[in-house]
């Protein structure tokens, strides 16, 4: 290789370095954005079922022994995910009767999971009130297994990600986590 063409290429590669570092500096500011805008949000009144639309406040989900803590947002698009996690819209509101399914990146906000054990104790703070929820299983499915996102008759809540946690690109399965809430 020429000493010209080594110039060229080291500056492609700056380039290449420079929009990739840009690229990560923006989705981590938006997700910080979000994630304090989202908590100011729920110190309002005012936030009803009835009320939400994509992007809206849910709540805030917590799993203190993990120190995961993530503002969730109503939807599942990928700009929601960029925010923090996101409720299935089609899916019951925390409290609730039903089966309450949350979603979020492995790499970004539900990362903790990994560390999830039965029995944990998992917090749903939404400005109504808190829900308690207890981890019954944790289990990795093919991301066409759909049936965890079944109505169920008691009040559940469902947490997917991709899996594994480590993997580099769109990653082959998902992990679920099915908590029932605390009597």
């Amino acid at each position: 290789m020429s000493r010209q063409s080594w110039k060229i290429t080291q500056r492609i590669l700056w380039i290449i370095g420079l929009v990739c570092l840009a690229y990560w500096a923006q989705v981590n500011l938006k997700a910080i954005w979000s994630q304090a805008e989202g908590a100011r949000a729920l110190e309002r009144p005012g936030l009803t079922a009835k009320s939400l639309s994509v992007g809206d406040v849910v709540g805030r989900l917590e799993i203190p022994r993990l120190n995961l803590s993530t503002v969730v947002f109503e939807g599942a698009d990928s700009d929601v995910l960029e925010r923090g996690a996101g409720h299935l819209p089609d899916t019951a509101l925390p409290g609730k009767r039903g089966n309450t399914v949350l979603a979020a990146h492995r790499d970004t906000f539900f990362r903790p999971l990994r560390g999830i054990r039965i029995g944990d104790r998992v917090k749903f703070h939404q400005s109504k009130g808190d829900h308690v929820y207890i981890v019954r299983s944790a289990r990795v499915v093919e991301p066409n297994e759909v049936d965890v996102l079944n109505p169920t008759a008691e009040p559940e809540l469902t947490l997917i990600t991709c899996y594994p946690f480590r993997f580099i690109g769109p990653a082959p399965e998902r992990f679920v986590v099915r908590a029932v809430l605390a009597p």
